[in-house]
């Protein structure tokens, strides 16, 4: 709930502050695509830490309805910028999250081939230095 009241707040502040912004000559051209660029961002934000994303609950912290929300979503999955598919029937948004169970395996894998390698290392220094302690030990007597 923390994170409705904090967008909804956000959004409602560019809101109020949108008339000046058009008053302003230098700005006046660009207003829309900012805030067209400012809301992307923060529906990015709002989803990456989630699993799935109820779409009814992310509209009401956006003050839209959900099928303009859901025309939004669709673009920013378009154009790659949020990696996550729709369940259009349950209105939910499930995040395409990299598989983590996979990665963490990969992970194990290259540090066992790492550690592997490492021992090999130590293995071959430590008999260089045994066979040259008892080639110097013969040459002594």
């Amino acid at each position: 709930m923390f994170h409705c009241s904090r967008y909804a707040s956000c959004l409602e502040y560019l809101e109020n502050l949108k008339p000046n912004l058009l008053l302003d000559i230098h700005l006046h051209d660009h207003v829309e695509t900012l805030y067209t660029e400012i809301r992307h961002k923060a529906i990015i934000q709002y989803t990456h830490p989630f699993i799935s994303v109820d779409l009814h609950m992310m509209a009401g912290a956006f003050k839209t309805n959900v099928a303009g929300l859901e025309k939004e979503l669709e673009a920013l999955i378009a154009d790659n910028q949020i990696q996550a598919r729709i369940d259009s029937h349950n209105k939910i948004l499930y995040a395409r999250h990299a598989d983590q169970r996979n990665a963490t395996f990969q992970r194990a894998l290259q540090t066992g081939i790492e550690f592997e390698r490492d021992v090999r290392a130590v293995l071959v220094r430590a008999n260089l230095i045994k066979q040259e302690s008892i080639l110097k030990a013969a040459k002594k007597p």
